[in-house]
């Protein structure tokens, strides 16, 4: 690993301002569950490292009725876990936190690097997108809101500027009526990290026609994606197990896997017509209890 200058900000625009005179060659700093490793393997070399855990404002958990849910970008996938707010107003994400990495890493590592960080292997930007999740992005000009789905661009790669830091992730209040899933694969031979994860949600309108449907492939791409045709085929449906299968059918073409320790490419499509069902079925089922 070559020689670094490391650096801890205290606010948010002093980390913004350094990342900015770092011109390009300084890397944000967090629960580096991500970052070491690349550093490690010498994938990543940055003249400068910015560790932002000081930065209280980045962090806790939040609930307000109009805006929803707000999770500070240094909150950590343990804390995620066990928060009590979170399993109140949506336990979806306590139960996938459960089946991320192990609880080493889930102690260390945070949401919003997770996030920032465009791996494509990873569960909760898929949760997040079906939620129709925002993210805060603060730089030395300001701050901006975008949707989580925007950011990414390609593997690894996203739409953050090279001054930017990601501060909060929102998720606006579920309607009522509403069945959210995640279902993920991981192969036998390659555990840690997920195969294929799928994400839905539906929310019901009268007669039990899905009125709102998304539907979210992970880890089959370089970046999360919405099977927006499978969702236009189930909405304004009332879902059965036909229309179920169908829509993983459809999802099947929307994504692009790769061949690779974790399947073939045919393997992994197939996976996704199966989860797609499933996760449907699922979401529908518990949209309709509510």
């Amino acid at each position: 690993m070559k020689p670094f200058e490391y650096l801890e900000p205290t606010t948010v625009s002093e980390a913004c301002a350094l990342l900015k005179k770092g011109g390009g060659e300084a890397r944000v700093f967090a629960g580096g569950a991500l970052m070491t490793i690349l550093m490690k393997e010498g994938l990543l070399e940055p003249k400068t490292l910015i560790n932002i855990k000081r930065i209280s404002g980045l962090k806790g958990i939040d609930f307000h009725p109009q805006e929803g849910l707000a999770i500070g970008a240094l909150v950590t996938h343990h804390e995620l876990e066990t928060s009590g707010i979170v399993k109140e107003k949506l336990p979806i994400l306590c139960a996938v936190e459960k089946d991320v990495a192990n609880i080493r890493v889930r102690s260390m590592a945070t949401v919003g690097g997770n996030l920032a960080s465009g791996e494509p292997l990873t569960d909760l930007p898929q949760v997040f997108i079906a939620l129709d999740a925002r993210i805060k992005i603060a730089s030395s000009s300001g701050e901006r809101v975008m949707p989580l789905e925007d950011l990414y661009v390609d593997y690894y790669q996203t739409r953050l500027a090279g001054d930017e830091i990601v501060t909060q992730v929102i998720v606006p209040p579920v309607p009522e009526r509403t069945g959210i899933e995640y279902i993920r694969f991981s192969s036998s031979s390659v555990v840690d990290k997920p195969c294929v994860g799928v994400a839905t949600r539906i929310s019901l309108g009268p007669q039990r026609l899905c009125q709102t449907v998304r539907i979210v492939l992970g880890c089959v791409g370089p970046t999360p994606l919405r099977a927006k045709k499978a969702e236009a085929l189930v909405a304004g449906k009332p879902l059965d197990p036909k229309l179920a299968e169908e829509a993983g059918a459809v999802a099947t073409g929307e994504c692009s896997p790769v061949s690779d320790l974790r399947g073939s490419e045919r393997y992994k499509r197939a996976v996704v017509g199966v989860l797609v069902r499933r996760a449907l079925a699922q979401a529908y089922e518990s949209a309709s209890r509510s």
